[in-house]
């Protein structure tokens, strides 16, 4: 494969992990906050790695997307 086919792989991929993951930690409201930051942090950290490859917006944008997310997992002081 060519490096533009393994990056265009890559791209449909972390799309699609990005929506799953901030989905699935938006939804688990009940359970505790640790898997649910771990869930928004891991596809955080490799969209920041593969927009530092391979320097093209989508993993930028997608990144964003999971920052977005973030506070409404983090925990309150009352729960």
């Amino acid at each position: 494969m060519n490096a533009e086919t393994i990056q265009f792989l890559l791209t449909t991929l972390m799309e699609l992990a990005t929506l799953v993951c901030a989905y699935a930690a938006l939804r688990l409201y009940k359970k505790k906050w640790q898997p649910r930051m771990a869930m928004l942090l891991v596809p955080l950290l490799a969209n920041a790695i593969l927009y530092a490859i391979y320097e093209t917006t989508p993993f930028f944008y997608l990144g964003v997307i999971l920052l977005l997310c973030i506070p409404f997992v983090w925990p309150r002081k009352s729960a």
